[in-house]
């Protein structure tokens, strides 16, 4: 009996024993497993967010949006999302020497500016104006739904526009007199002559040679952000006669800025656009293969001129032939530029790879590779126009030629010597 007794009492011990396990210790690992699962959806969630803040971006420019002449400037702020992620914006901080901080709030939710996308606050939302005869400057600040915070780039008031516009006149003659024009396009900017003048909606410097040495003169105004066009009129000087008049595209002013004007030029608007591709190699360049292999690389560069409006949907087209090589690897015949601004410039490398076809042969020469790479198609932003034949830009395409010559060890004299071997059709 006493050895039976030992042997229940062993079971009940053990029943014991995984009773505690079942329902202390399993339901403890449950537990903490769900704490960590909870623990890595929340650092993940919190990964995803800080990634996000760090990718917002926006562009902020104050500037005028109406009342020019009158006792009235109305405020605006132009914003531009140049990121991959919509930016909203419930709230609009306004910094004013006179008022002090004011607060707008979106009246129907927040302002939401998708990438891309370039949007004016309009007057109506920040309810705030100018009275040119009161010093007045704003800042504005803008924060996010993601907590970021974009402030303007420039400090705007009646008298204190941010920007100056110089505008380089050469080639001016004796006896006659040049009035040079800054005038607005579209709905925002604003012009002043001077530091001490209120800003209009144009402005306009009168040159008047006296000599044959003053064929150039250098005028500057001050300008809000927006675009402009610029005309120079030249009149004869006794008569008042208008002898010529040249007016430029609509140019966007986000910056100091030189614009140069050829007071020669005659009447008409010219029909190209300042789009210039250029190439940043010579057009005929001689490669020396190493491997049966081979990638070559085409740099080039397209670039705007300031005479422009920006651009955009800019296509490219590339024809490439070869002559003693095969392609060794698929290359994409067409790009796109999506914007360019005046001024500004593209830099871009067209890679060829190509395979030596020479096999055993160790004779044959080397090959080569011409290339054409020509614009096909640009859009211009503010008045849509579109431009799909070449000979609407002032320097549409380039053409050029790289040789690649082989390596071919060659004996003399028992010392051996690499000798090149080119096929070219330069003559």
């Amino acid at each position: 009996m006493k050895r039976n007794k030992k042997a229940i009492s062993a079971i009940i011990g053990t029943a014991i024993a995984l009773t505690i396990v079942f329902a202390i210790i399993i339901p403890l690992f449950l537990y903490m497993q769900s704490l960590q699962t909870l623990f890595m959806q929340e650092a993940n969630r919190r990964l995803q967010y800080e990634l996000e803040r760090l990718n917002e971006r926006l562009e902020v420019y104050t500037t005028i949006c109406g009342g020019w002449g009158t006792s009235d400037l109305y405020v605006c702020v132009v914003v531009f999302n140049p990121g991959i992620l919509s930016v909203s914006i419930p709230t609009i901080y306004i910094e004013s020497y006179r008022y002090g901080l004011l607060v707008r709030e979106g009246e129907n939710g927040d302002w939401v500016i998708i990438p891309g996308q370039r949007r004016v606050i309009t007057p109506e939302d920040l309810r705030l104006s100018f009275n040119p005869g009161i010093d007045d400057t704003v800042r504005v600040k803008f924060i996010t739904l993601r907590g970021n915070s974009f402030v303007s780039k420039n400090i705007i008031g009646p008298r204190n526009l941010p920007y100056t516009l110089a505008i380089l006149v050469k080639n001016m003659t004796v006896g006659y007199k040049y009035k040079v024009k800054v005038e607005i396009v579209g709905e925002y900017g604003c012009v002043s002559e001077n530091i001490t003048q209120t800003c209009q909606a144009f402005g306009t410097h009168e040159l008047i040679p006296q000599t044959s040495l003053d064929r150039d003169a250098l005028i500057t105004f001050m300008v809000a952000p927006g675009n402009y066009t610029i005309s120079i009129a030249v009149y004869d000087y006794m008569t008042g006669q208008l002898v010529s008049f040249y007016r430029t595209q609509p140019i966007e002013v986000l910056d100091d800025m030189v614009v140069r004007l050829d007071a020669s030029l005659e009447v008409s608007q010219p029909e190209q656009i300042p789009l210039r591709l250029r190439p940043t190699i010579s057009n005929y360049t001689v490669v020396v293969m190493k491997n049966d292999l081979e990638t070559v690389d085409i740099p080039y560069a397209i670039s705007l001129g300031n005479q422009s409006e920006p651009l955009r949907d800019v296509e490219i087209r590339i024809d490439v032939s070869l002559s003693g090589l095969n392609l060794g690897r698929e290359f994409t015949p067409t790009k796109k530029i999506s914007r360019i601004l005046p001024g500004e410039t593209y830099f871009d490398v067209l890679q060829i790879t190509v395979e030596d076809d020479a096999g055993d042969d160790i004779t044959k020469l080397g090959g080569s590779i011409t290339y054409r790479i020509e614009l096909i198609r640009a859009v211009t932003e503010i008045s849509g126009k579109s431009y799909s034949d070449t000979s609407g830009f002032e320097l549409p395409s380039i053409i050029g030629e790289i040789t690649l010559c082989r390596v071919n060890p060659t004996k003399i004299e028992e010392q051996v010597y690499p000798l090149l071997l080119c096929e070219t059709s330069i003559t």
